[in-house]
């Protein structure tokens, strides 16, 4: 099943925050979990849809899990107005 473009966005999200909370730049995650981090930044934009091995990776990273990185509620008030506009 394909995501639309708002779950994707919210993903994005969702990644973006874990990936600041723990201080990676994008280079830095997409070294860890083996992509180029300009395909993290299509990822985190909502441009790109991840493979689950790729989210898997990103949960470990992050210290989070997968289902963390799939809610559909925005990581913080910012990414929730932020969502609201692409609307």
């Amino acid at each position: 099943m394909m995501a639309t473009a708002l779950q994707l966005s919210t993903l994005g999200h969702r990644i973006r925050h874990h990936r600041l909370a723990h201080g990676y730049t994008l280079d830095e995650l997409g070294a860890v979990v083996g992509v180029a981090g300009s395909q993290l930044s299509l990822i985190e934009n909502g441009k790109r849809e991840p493979k689950l091995s790729l989210l898997q990776a990103i949960a470990v990273a992050t210290g989070t899990d997968v289902s963390d990185l799939l809610s559909a509620e925005p990581p913080n008030r910012r990414a929730a107005l932020e969502l609201e506009l692409e609307r």
